[in-house]
């Protein structure tokens, strides 16, 4: 089972921020996209590998926040079709909706899927988690929810002083934290989160009351305002004709909609710190409990076991493709903790995951080598 796959637009969209920072992209493309990049509307980067080109990309540009610097970048034709459709939409609530409902055809995650959320007076656009938070994927939740941002802004013509920003990871104490020169850690890192917060608010151009931290959400919320006016582009025609095709992309993508399918993808999505049992699955589903059992033992399977081998086929992913630790992984997977999973792995392949992550690495190194 994937962990999941991006459009190469994105790919470009890394390397135009490389750009606006003065730096040569071809060096920190080339390893994981090939050079020039590809143009082809069908072409994807696997999610570990565009993680690992995002930190390439910070470490290049000395820019830790370079997640932010490839929003202040975005353009709607960086999300494809969607993006293009969500630029003529009627309104920015319809664009954004349909941008989220699209959203296979420029990301697709194993861990969730964006969504918008309307409510009285504003709107939340809402990206899923990707905790335990890392140098490799902090960046991604920077360029999504700063792209959303910028996208509002730039379709609606509204500077959105009054939008928020919840984040769901917490600052990264910095070395100093932790120094024992320091009176109280717990100051040190209060003078950090206002550093950090100061430099989102500069790099966003959003006040720094609106930005929040460690909410356990990732989300950018909108006021009816903005969600309710006609984009500056609005060409209803246009949206309609743009939304067909997406219509028809998503059908062809998706192909047949078996119910093995749609239940590992459903379990990998609810995985993260707890295993989801078979109820709430079919819930998710819009089965009843028996018929979602009914329909998994006409394609040969229980629950139980479809359950344990989506954490194998994820396990074996985030072991060969992540820098995750073991315990990282184990809560990933919904594990107990760590010895759980070690039992786990040594049932899948007869050894612990620390050797199959040695042995499975050094393969794709020797692989690599060839090619």
């Amino acid at each position: 089972m994937q962990l999941g796959e991006v459009s190469v637009s994105l790919a470009h969209l890394v390397a135009r921020a490389l750009h606006a920072r003065d730096v040569h992209a071809e060096p920190i493309m080339q390893p994981y996209t090939g050079w020039p990049l590809p143009d082809d509307g069908d072409a994807r980067i696997g999610i570990a590998r565009y993680m690992r080109l995002g930190h390439a990309a910070i470490t290049a540009s000395g820019d830790e926040l370079f997640g932010l610097e490839m929003a202040a970048q975005i353009r709607p034709g960086d999300f494809l079709l969607p993006g293009l459709a969500c630029a003529c939409a009627p309104t920015l609530a319809a664009g954004l909706t349909l941008l989220c409902e699209a959203e296979a055809l420029y990301s697709d995650n194993s861990r969730g899927h964006g969504h918008f959320e309307r409510q009285a007076t504003g709107g939340w656009l809402n990206f899923y988690s990707l905790a335990p938070y890392n140098a490799y994927n902090r960046f991604v939740v920077d360029s999504v929810l700063g792209g959303w941002w910028h996208l509002a802004r730039q379709l609606s013509g509204d500077a959105l002083s009054d939008a928020s920003l919840e984040i769901d990871y917490t600052i990264p104490r910095s070395p100093e934290d932790s120094s024992p020169l320091t009176p109280s850690p717990d100051d040190m890192h209060e003078q950090t989160e206002k550093r950090w917060r100061w430099r989102y608010a500069r790099r966003l151009g959003l006040p720094a009351s609106q930005l929040h931290f460690a909410t356990g959400r990732n989300r950018l919320w909108l006021p009816d305002r903005v969600l309710n006016a006609p984009t500056l582009q609005a060409a209803p025609v246009a949206f309609a004709q743009l939304r067909q095709q997406i219509t028809e992309r998503l059908e062809s993508r998706q192909g047949p909609h078996d119910t093995l399918s749609r239940t590992r993808r459903a379990i990998a999505m609810r995985l993260s710190g707890r295993a989801p049992g078979r109820d709430e699955i079919a819930a998710a589903l819009n089965l009843h409990p028996r018929t979602l059992a009914r329909r998994l033992a006409a394609e040969g399977w229980h629950y139980e076991g479809l359950l344990d081998d989506t954490r194998r086929a994820l396990a074996e992913r985030y072991l060969r493709d992540t820098h995750l630790s073991l315990k990282e992984i184990s809560w990933v997977l919904g594990f107990a903790g760590p010895e759980s999973f070690q039992h786990a792995c040594k049932r899948w392949h007869a050894k612990p995951p620390g050797a199959w992550r040695r042995q499975h690495r050094a393969s794709s190194r020797t692989d690599s080598s060839r090619t």
